[in-house]
């Protein structure tokens, strides 16, 4: 089977790793960003100072990223918006196909949450339930 043949490249198949969704709230300048993500390449475009860079910033710190190594903040807590207590990260990553982690725990979604506060940061990975 050749690599466009295969289950997870038919059309309607999420590759296993692929982000559907991003959900920012007070993060950098994003009160609430929602951004639902297509199957195949995805532009993020807007007037400069529109915050591009910071969603991609949110997704290097959802991932793990220490916030000094995206040069745009010194500590975690530097990334909560300006007057707000706290900042969440919500990534929605396609678990499908032969590529899964975990299938029979986490289904056919991963749910990857990063919450900062001023004295604290935690990331919780769950199912696809939100469970």
């Amino acid at each position: 089977v050749s690599a466009s043949e295969s289950p997870a490249r038919r059309k309607g198949a999420a590759m296993a790793g692929t982000i559907s969704r991003i959900r920012l709230e007070n993060f950098m300048c994003h009160s609430s960003l929602h951004i639902e993500l297509g199957e195949h390449v995805n532009f993020i475009t807007g007037q400069n100072g529109s915050g591009k860079s910071a969603i991609l910033t949110a997704l290097c710190i959802a991932f793990g990223c220490r916030a000094k190594n995206t040069q745009r903040a010194a500590t975690i807590k530097d990334f909560i918006k300006t007057g707000c207590s706290y900042a969440a990260i919500s990534v929605d990553i396609n678990n499908q196909g032969e590529d899964s982690f975990k299938p029979d725990v986490y289904g056919n979604l991963i749910k990857l949450e990063r919450r900062i506060t001023e004295s604290s940061s935690s990331t919780i990975l769950k199912d696809q339930h939100g469970t």
